[in-house]
């Protein structure tokens, strides 16, 4: 079993996946996520269902739960599933309109950025369900995929950010971010944009190369951990929430930068494992 020793890496990923959880959970009880996901069910000829907003929001509240004491059978049973829901969304891929049509479609990435985030919230998912569980093969096939996942994140997305389209989507985002707005003093909307993406890549080389060399490995895990740590400054600055319904309510950008936060976690599990296989 990989062990993680000390445990602050594991508790971290557990706290982090469940504020994601929590954070994204009390939107689905809205009327916006009802209609949202009913929408995606017609896009592909389903009929309505106009529970199954409320449903996801229900088994992510238990997956808190499960989160809470992972060590019960049934924990790892709930995050499991979780595991294998959380691939669901990326299915859409294939089924709706995700690609930007003026930059030639496929790969240029549009509103598929959030769905691919899944893989490494799936990995996440898994890796928690496993290691409690005491499954070896799954424990380490876990860590491929969020190793994957992350680096697809920093690929895909960081690719965009060469591109006037992601460029001017982003420049809202950064203007208003005190971490970030300093980029613009030295950069255009498009350069700052190709400054970030050159970050993003810079950290996919590192992984990519990491299995040879253990700095590159580092480097790349902390370039896209300080990324994932940076982003959800975005949710105070832009802001990405609203109090309509009379309490804080994650926006559609909000829920897209929460999701981050598990790939965070992935970031110091994939650190914390590697560091205990090589001593």
């Amino acid at each position: 079993m990989l062990e993680i020793k000390p445990i602050p890496a594991l508790v971290l990923a557990r706290v982090l996946l469940g504020l994601f959880l929590l954070t994204t959970a009390m939107n689905r009880f809205t009327a916006l996520d009802a209609g949202y996901f009913n929408k995606q069910l017609t896009g592909i000829g389903l009929p309505e269902l106009t529970w199954l907003s409320a449903l996801l929001g229900v088994m992510q509240l238990i997956g808190i739960v499960a989160l809470i004491f992972p060590r019960h059978k049934l924990s790892q049973r709930v995050l499991y599933l979780y595991s294998l829901l959380a691939l669901i969304p990326m299915s859409m891929l294939f089924t709706h309109p995700v690609w930007i049509d003026s930059l030639g479609g496929f790969p240029a990435i549009g509103a598929g950025q959030g769905l691919i985030k899944y893989l490494a919230i799936a990995g996440v998912s898994a890796f928690i369900a496993s290691h409690y569980g005491d499954d070896k093969k799954i424990n380490r096939f876990s860590l491929k995929v969020i190793w994957t996942g992350v680096v697809l994140v920093m690929l895909w997305i960081g690719g965009m950010k060469f591109t006037q389209f992601e460029a001017d989507g982003i420049e809202r985002l950064m203007a208003t971010s005190p971490l970030f707005s300093w980029i613009y003093d030295l950069f255009s909307v498009l350069h700052g944009s190709y400054f970030i993406g050159l970050i993003e890549l810079v950290a996919v080389f590192g992984l990519i190369i990491g299995s040879k060399y253990n700095w590159a490995r580092t480097l790349g895990l902390v370039v896209a951990a300080l990324t994932f740590l940076a982003t959800q400054t975005f949710i105070i600055s832009l802001p990405a929430y609203e109090v309509s319904q009379g309490f804080p309510l994650l926006t559609g950008s909000g829920q897209f930068i929460v999701k981050d936060l598990v790939l965070l976690a992935g970031c110091l599990l994939l650190y914390a494992t590697h560091k205990k296989a090589v001593k």
